[in-house]
């Protein structure tokens, strides 16, 4: 019997590998594009950041933004996940390259959506995810301890009083990510879970603005068409 990938868990795996879990949320007086604004930061930017997956080790993010029209992410050396923005308003095409399993996959976001997975643009590009459940958000003072500058501080809190997540976030609004997240852990200490080590400015690439092809000896796989094959097929 023929052997067929099942495209939903494997791209929910994929994509959660390249977010690194850090979609997070919290508690406060503040609208989210208050909290996290993104209008005014700069368009060409480059990430060089270290988080906490959620298997509890260790990862590297390196992300390469270019407005909302192109992104690079760049997991450990292993995954490379790249969307780019298509004729359809709001939707984005996304290959992602596993270079562990020797293979490439396409799919665009709305045929995700189908299958439930909803990394948008805003949560891969600028890291934090808006949470789909409720939640608030307010500003915070920074703790005596902390030592970054050129960002604010926000408190997000996610869920109902009985099971609620804290994170402090600290927001550029210069570059549009978080330049720290860390969450509470059960013992009331605030863990590092992400913390950007570089961030700067980089020139508009032509070339970098499409997609790239397909390493030699991969294997190239259309989960879209496998999510949402054409009437017939």
């Amino acid at each position: 019997m023929k052997w067929k990938p099942r495209w939903g868990l494997v791209i929910a795996w994929a994509l959660e590998c390249t977010v690194g879990r850090t979609a997070l949320a919290e508690q406060s007086t503040l609208d989210w594009e208050a909290a996290f604004p993104v209008e005014s930061a700069a368009k060409d930017v480059y990430l060089d950041a270290h988080f906490i997956g959620s298997d509890g080790t260790a990862h590297r993010l390196r992300l390469w933004r270019h407005g909302s029209e192109f992104l690079h992410r760049r997991t450990d050396d292993l995954l490379d996940l790249y969307l780019r923005q298509t004729g359809n308003r709001g939707d984005y095409a996304y290959r992602l390259i596993d270079h562990r399993r020797r293979m490439s996959m396409d799919v665009s976001r709305n045929q995700l959506y189908r299958i439930g997975v909803f990394s948008d643009w805003f949560g891969l590009a600028h890291v934090l995810d808006r949470p789909k459940t409720g939640f608030v958000v307010r500003e915070v003072a920074p703790l005596s301890k902390d030592r970054l500058k050129d960002c604010s501080w926000r408190l997000l809190v996610r869920g109902v009083k009985q099971s609620q997540d804290h994170t402090r976030v600290c927001w550029s609004a210069k570059w549009g990510l978080p330049l720290a997240i860390r969450v509470l852990g059960a013992k009331g200490e605030w863990i590092e879970q992400f913390g950007a080590d570089r961030v700067e400015a980089i020139s508009p690439s032509v070339d970098g603005l499409a997609m790239p092809s397909v390493p030699d000896g991969y294997a190239s796989f259309d989960a879209g068409h496998e999510i949402d094959p054409k009437e017939g097929d």
